[in-house]
């Protein structure tokens, strides 16, 4: 049996879980790296700007020449947040000029030139000219913080953006891409090698071109096998329909020529050779021109008071009317109450219910049914379709018939009801006509 389509792994999954993973990894590294070198380049531009100011305000101060600084206070400016604060801060330690934002404490007791840090500030230190003191300017270590991760998280959530985005382009164009694979798998679906014109259509990729043109060379290859089978099986039947007739007539007058004690003989002989051309003419409506289904409305309790077996007593119960093929329908029926004959049946209940659109014809024996080993081994072949070795000829031709209609056939033991496991129920759907389909 094939193993169910659930279990199986799927390309197209695969490949858009490969493309999303690899996209997803992509933004994240991009995030990273664009992060990491915005946030030093950025940290670069924010010191060279705080550096810039410094000697700016410096410059301001120099200009100044010969004037004593004035001792404190902050120089005029209107309201405003300052992102950069300045003081100048005495020899003696004490603060002198400030911007108005700027502590009156020194932020700073080092005197050396260069950046340094405390734990809110990061600055930029000057000696004044003269040994005035020295100037710091200086940035908040918060506002520094706040834009570093302004921009790391702009540019990383732009970067997986733009890798989420990427992964939904490619797995779009993933799926268009495995859609010619989509429709050949529907066109095989629906492709019937048995039909001599039947072709697959042209592949629209050039790496299906082999896939198909395989198929197709696999179709024709069954299509010349199938046709060879049919014609010997047909020919094979038609030859042995003539002889096994005049059989029948000879026996007939051998029995009505007969003495009393030769004729019992005489009419066994007679039903084994009635059997042999009921499985002939079964085999020559399975394999005539075409094998096609020539579907009618069939009433099977006529067909089958036409079919008498003897020592079986036969009811149907549900609607009579079935849509079918007589002569497939005929044959499976007959092998049926044949086999329920030769497993000791005395009775056999043939039911016609609904199934779905279709009808299930079950039929069901007092026989002695089979063994469990038995009914294992017939309900796998009939499941599997392979029946080589483990099927009869009956329930062989009662599969074929089934398949033919479009439907199945399954075996179980027991009758309806029955709890002793003694019988058999042998049962078979038939879809409905193509037209009513």
């Amino acid at each position: 049996m094939s193993t169910p389509t659930a279990v199986l792994p799927s390309i197209r999954t695969r490949l858009a879980r490969t493309v999303l993973l690899i996209a997803a990894a992509w933004g994240l590294l991009l995030a990273l790296t664009v992060g990491t070198v915005l946030h030093r380049s950025l940290d670069r531009l924010l010191d060279a700007g705080l550096q810039e100011s410094a000697e700016l305000v410096y410059g301001v101060l120099s200009m100044s020449q010969g004037q004593a600084l004035p001792d404190d206070g902050s120089l005029p400016a209107p309201p405003h947040r300052e992102g950069l604060v300045w003081q100048v801060v005495r020899p003696n330690g004490g603060v002198g000029l400030r911007s108005h934002s700027a502590p009156v404490q020194p932020l700073t007791l080092s005197r050396e030139s260069g950046f340094s840090h405390t734990s809110d500030w990061h600055l930029y230190t000057l000696p004044l000219p003269d040994q005035q003191g020295v100037l710091h300017v200086a940035q908040p270590d918060l506002a520094r913080t706040h834009a570093q991760r302004s921009v790391l998280g702009a540019s990383m959530g732009v970067a997986l953006i733009i890798g989420l985005l990427s992964a939904w382009w490619l797995n779009a164009r993933l799926r268009a891409e495995l859609q010619p694979l989509n429709r050949l798998s529907l066109s095989v679906s629906r492709f019937d090698p048995l039909h001599t014109e039947a072709r697959l259509p042209a592949a629209d990729r050039a790496e299906l071109l082999p896939l198909q043109e395989a198929l197709d060379d696999l179709g024709q290859r069954l299509h010349a096998r199938v046709a060879h089978e049919r014609a010997f099986a047909a020919h094979a039947a038609h030859a042995l329909r003539t002889p096994l007739a005049g059989l029948d007539a000879q026996l007939a007058v051998a029995i009505k020529e007969a003495d009393e004690a030769r004729q019992p003989r005489l009419r066994q002989i007679r039903a084994a050779a009635a059997k042999l051309r009921s499985v002939v003419s079964a085999l020559i409506s399975l394999f005539r021109a075409g094998g096609e289904v020539h579907w009618q409305p069939v009433e099977l309790a006529d067909l089958l008071a036409r079919m008498p077996v003897k020592g079986v007593a036969v009811r149907v119960s549900g609607p009579s009317v079935v849509h079918a093929d007589p002569d497939l329908l005929a044959a499976a029926m007959l092998n049926l109450l044949d086999n329920a004959a030769r497993h000791q049946a005395t009775e056999v209940l043939v039911q016609i219910q609904s199934e779905g659109p279709g009808v299930r014809l079950a039929v069901q024996d007092n026989g002695t049914g089979w063994s469990a080993d038995r009914l294992a081994q017939v309900q796998q072949a009939l499941a599997s379709g392979q029946g080589e070795g483990v099927l009869g000829l009956g329930l062989t031709l009662v599969d074929l018939v089934a398949r033919k209609h479009g439907g199945v056939a399954t075996v179980s033991a027991g009758a309806a009801g029955d709890t002793s496991g003694q019988g058999s129920i042998v049962s078979m759907t038939i879809a409905p006509p193509p037209s009513e389909a």
